[in-house]
């Protein structure tokens, strides 16, 4: 039996170039849980930056989004918020890294800690993931 020729994918075909097919988002949010102190935005969006490009080859920032988030451990008050969303492509080796996800997740907790956040979000493929618990590193 002859053995069957396969082509590339006309995608690869035409792009060419490596394929990062695990996207992270992080929600940086703009003010601190009360929902009126303003945080320094800025500072976490250039480290959240700087981390993704170490950790995984890099990011975008998006400009400020509108959102809103429930605070169920404050009787369910709503938290509006202007949260700039860093989007960064990754490889599935790369995001199940033990050492890339221990980064990340320092991260998170170090800017919910700093920022007086009661949740960081953080969407790692089609799952959402609500840190809360900001001890540790």
């Amino acid at each position: 039996m002859a053995k069957k020729r396969t082509k590339p994918a006309r995608q690869e075909q035409v792009i060419g170039g490596g394929r990062k097919r695990v996207l992270v988002v992080l929600f940086v949010p703009s003010v601190e849980r009360d929902g009126k102190m303003p945080i320094d935005q800025q500072r976490w969006v250039d480290l959240a930056l700087e981390m993704f490009g170490r950790v995984f080859g890099g990011a975008t920032a998006y400009p400020k989004a509108e959102g809103i988030w429930r605070d169920d451990e404050r009787g369910g008050a709503l938290v509006r918020d202007e949260p700039v969303v860093v989007h960064s492509y990754t490889t599935p080796s790369d995001i199940e890294a033990a050492r890339n996800l221990a980064e990340l997740g320092r991260f998170c907790r170090r800017t919910g800690r700093a920022a007086h956040q009661g949740e960081i979000g953080l969407v790692i493929g089609d799952e959402y993931f609500a840190i809360r618990d900001f001890t540790g590193e």
